[in-house]
């Protein structure tokens, strides 16, 4: 899929700021729309970024059908600006008007200034960056990381306004994550990516080579869930994602959202008879098993004995499977094909046993000082 199968849209730019001198090192991609409050926060935790050179610095706001005043409000800030905001304004029709084509299009302008070289950010506009954000993104980002995938954490000014309940709920949750990212990285662990770490994959911090953005088609402009699906794009490609600790933001809590699927309507559905998991997270075993197999499937596929090793762990090969290039391919093929591996859901009723049977695994292994595998 490349970049000219997708359509244009008619676009007005309005720059501000200070020149850009040569091509910059960081852009900066924003999807907005109408956040004339949450724009000012989120711009002035850029302006604040410490041990980079603002010289070579760019950000692009992307707003999608504003009726506001979010233009107004970036405008504002052009005195205090040390690296120039393009601030393109569309109006996206039917169809199209969701948070991945917005996405999408703040990170098409924001390739467009720079060389395969430079680093691709993104955020959200209800978001604020640590002061060193830039900087960690840089340094996570050697020469074998083609993505850093940040730390994205909830404003607690925020979040701390809802009902006791609902915080317990997600505290469980956000336990029960931990713990299945460690399971994760200890039974199928990557040089690239080691423990500690996270496993989120979210637009509110994601950092990209621009070659590799380009080498990949660009992010997918899907409705709901554009982030992972730019994560899974390259992990297709068998490219390497950095979940790092310390390229941090932090997001609204808020439950009125711009994007339908995304934390607000979380925080909304939590602690009501909708509510799942985050759609990561599954059964400790099925952690256990996907994880497992990854690693041993990995290790079979570059030893030239995948079809041995399917056969012996009962797995029907899919007839397509020999000509695909790389891992990544492979794997996708196999959760989409394997029964074992279709994902479950889990509900918030279900995370104390959970949590239970997943630190029993963690500390059979940690006991018997072998790996998790």
């Amino acid at each position: 899929m490349t970049v000219s199968a997708y359509p244009n849209f008619e676009t007005r730019v309005d720059i501000f700021g200070p020149d850009l001198r040569g091509l910059p090192d960081i852009v900066v991609a924003i999807p907005a729309k109408n956040e004339a409050q949450r724009i000012l926060p989120c711009l002035a935790s850029l302006i604040g970024q410490i041990d980079i050179d603002h010289r070579k610095v760019a950000v692009v706001v992307m707003l999608n059908n504003c009726t506001d005043g979010t233009l107004a409000a970036i405008a504002a800030l052009t005195a205090r600006l040390p690296f120039p905001v393009v601030a393109a304004s569309t109006q996206l029709p039917v169809g199209f008007a969701n948070a991945g084509w917005a996405r999408r299009l703040a990170m098409q302008h924001a390739a467009a200034m720079m060389d395969d070289k430079g680093l691709l950010l993104t955020t959200d506009a209800d978001c604020t960056a640590f002061p060193d954000w830039m900087a960690q993104n840089q340094r996570e980002s050697s020469a074998n990381i083609d993505v850093v995938a940040g730390y994205v954490t909830a404003d607690w000014s925020e979040l701390s306004r809802f009902p006791e309940a609902v915080l317990a709920q997600g505290a469980l949750e956000w336990e029960y994550q931990g713990l299945a990212t460690e399971l994760e990285a200890k039974a199928d662990p990557q040089i690239h990516d080691p423990w500690p770490r996270h496993n989120q994959n979210c637009g509110a911090s994601l950092a990209i080579r621009a070659g590799t953005y380009r080498a990949i088609g660009g992010l997918p402009p899907i409705a709901v869930g554009e982030d992972r699906a730019l994560c899974d794009a390259v992990r297709a490609v068998d490219g390497k994602i950095r979940h790092s600790l310390a390229a941090h933001v932090t997001a609204s809590a808020r439950t009125e959202g711009r994007a339908s699927g995304g934390m607000a309507d979380a925080l909304k559905t939590r602690g009501t008879d909708a509510y799942f998991c985050d759609e990561i997270l599954e059964p400790a075993i099925d952690t256990l098993r996907r994880n497992r197999w990854r690693a041993r499937a990995r290790a079979a596929w570059h030893g030239g004995r995948l079809e041995a090793w399917l056969k012996t762990n009962r797995i029907a090969m899919p007839r397509e499977i020999a000509d695909v290039p790389t891992f990544g391919l492979v794997w996708s093929m196999l959760e989409n094909s394997e029964p074992r591996l279709a994902r479950k859901r889990l509900r918030s009723d279900d995370l104390p046993l959970e949590i239970c049977r997943i630190q029993r695994i963690l500390g059979h292994a940690s006991r018997s000082g072998q790996r998790v595998a």
